[in-house]
């Protein structure tokens, strides 16, 4: 039996009987107990960090390429802000009537 089909199995067994697995982790398996709880919190936190890795580099360079791209094409936007603005007016101004 691999790993995967004990899991399974102990899905099974716990989905029946929760008070029965508590007692079994308790005083059988101290050893898979000690490890689930000394190594998955280590796990989940460096796969936390990694994922707060990832977004800070892909929002840095997110926000690097549109600053380029403002900086080349500032009268785009410039352009593209005024007519934003111009719409917005417009809508609120006529809403009032």
């Amino acid at each position: 039996m691999n790993v995967k089909e004990a899991l399974n199995v102990l899905e099974t067994a716990a989905a029946s009987d929760v008070d029965g697995i508590k007692e079994i982790f308790s005083s059988e398996y101290k050893h898979l107990r000690k490890a689930l709880v000394t190594h998955a919190p280590h796990a989940m936190w460096d796969k936390l960090k990694d994922a707060k890795d990832f977004s800070v580099d892909y929002t840095v360079e997110k926000a690097q390429t549109i600053d380029k791209s403002v900086h080349d094409n500032a009268w785009y936007y410039i352009g593209g802000a005024a007519l934003v603005a111009g719409l917005i007016g417009f809508i609120v101004g006529r809403s009032n009537k």
